[in-house]
């Protein structure tokens, strides 16, 4: 083994030992983290994620207009902002779409509310995309052209959500040991039998 494929192996040990609150992504205030955690509705938690998309969107416009009194912050700085919005965005879809696969929890409230919200945050980037900062860099707006794309995969996943609550989706049943003993009516072979044709 290469000196760079044994420090790539002992980082990959201790990020996977680290525990799952560790994990969480660092655009996170440890404030926020927790929150997280102790959410475990999943529509709430979806909700939850859109409100920090909407903080992360609202710093973004702080510093894209700072006040006359204060130093206007450098392009990385905006552009780091403005990727904090984007990876909330992407974790709302994330949460969203975990939510639909696994079922058993009443979505339509969230249906108006992600709408609204998308519809806002397009209205906003869209201004932003007219701002002087953006035209004076190109990276700054790739990433707001990478904001609206965000929003709008969030937009789209939020049409699928049924109007009604959607079912538990069961997980496949395995069989035990003992009903695969179990012995059959007179004249039908047992379960484990019937496997084995």
């Amino acid at each position: 083994m290469t000196h760079r494929s044994l420090v790539l192996a002992a980082l990959a040990m201790v990020f996977s030992a680290l525990p799952a609150a560790a994990q969480q992504p660092d655009y996170l205030t440890p404030e926020e983290v927790k929150l997280v955690r102790d959410t475990e509705d999943p529509g709430k938690r979806v909700a939850l994620f859109l409100d920090f998309a909407q903080g992360r969107l609202a710093l973004f416009e702080k510093a894209l207009a700072p006040a006359p009194s204060q130093t206007p912050p450098k392009i990385f700085e905006m552009r780091d902002l403005l990727n904090s919005f984007i990876r909330a965005v992407d974790d709302t879809s994330d949460k969203l779409e975990t939510a639909l696969a696994r079922g058993g929890v009443d979505l339509r409230k969230l249906h108006g509310k992600i709408n609204k919200q998308c519809e806002d945050f397009q209205q906003r980037i869209a201004r932003a995309q007219e701002s002087p900062a953006a035209a004076s860099d190109e990276d700054l707006n790739f990433d707001l052209e990478d904001a609206g794309g965000a929003g709008k995969v969030l937009f789209d996943l939020a049409k699928t959500i049924p109007d009604k609550p959607i079912p538990a989706i069961a997980p496949a049943e395995e069989e035990t040991p003992a009903e695969a003993e179990k012995e059959a009516p007179p004249g039908q072979p047992t379960l484990k039998r019937r496997k084995k044709k």
